[in-house]
């Protein structure tokens, strides 16, 4: 007896009456309330720029009990974003917003309010006249340092060693972090299948040195 339909239809069912996972910055005036938002006081990561989602999706279904809002600014990559959230059955514990980060992390984040922050591989912008829409720079750092709550991390990673050593000077200038992890992953030695992001994977089968970072918030 083949019970798959039936189990392929209760999932379909959990998913269609879940809530809606997309937050409209138009539904709030001001910082959000997390417990509002979620209906729980789980703790609360952020991931900046999730792209086609594998990351955030999977920590949500490995983590029940915290929360996680991802926000995109690329329409394209937001729909995909948003149906594939729909359809991985974690709608409980994800929202996602679609705009600018440091726009959403002043105006809708309250001060000590999350867990950890993630940014793996924001846009480099190459050519360096176009350095400065870069979007980790000593102004963002400290929005993140302020949402974070103390203890709280801020994980970083990317494919330009350039861009790193802008990152590392701009969270090395925010008093209130602390470095606790550095890291550069070389290709033949990381297996590129336990990526955590699907960049990540991508970078590693072309053969890319990955640069990763973690800070944790001291005050």
């Amino acid at each position: 007896m083949n019970f798959e339909p039936e189990a392929e239809s209760s999932e379909l069912k959990k998913a269609e009456s879940a809530p809606d996972c997309e937050i409209k910055l138009s539904q709030w005036e001001g910082l959000c309330d997390w417990p509002i938002v979620f209906g729980n006081p789980n703790p609360l990561e952020i991931e900046i720029g999730c792209g086609r989602g594998m990351f955030i999706i999977k920590s949500a279904r490995e983590n029940p009990g915290m929360n996680y809002l991802g926000i995109e600014m690329s329409a394209r990559f937001f729909r995909m974003l948003k149906e594939r959230v729909k359809k991985s059955a974690t709608q409980k514990n994800i929202r996602i917003i679609k705009g600018e980060a440091g726009f959403v992390l002043k105006k809708f984040v309250p001060g000590n309010s999350v867990a950890a922050v993630h940014i793996y591989f924001p846009d480099p912008w190459p050519k360096k006249r176009h350095w400065k829409r870069r979007l980790i720079n000593s102004g963002f750092v400290e929005s993140v340092r302020c949402a974070l709550v103390p203890g709280g991390q801020l994980c970083m990673a990317t494919d330009f060693q350039d861009y790193f050593d802008e990152m590392l000077l701009a969270a090395g200038a925010c008093s209130g972090l602390e470095q606790i992890a550095r890291q550069e992953c070389a290709p033949h030695e990381t297996e590129p299948e336990k990526a955590a992001t699907s960049y990540e994977r991508k970078y590693l089968i072309q053969g890319r040195v990955i640069y990763k970072a973690t800070y944790r918030k001291v005050k």
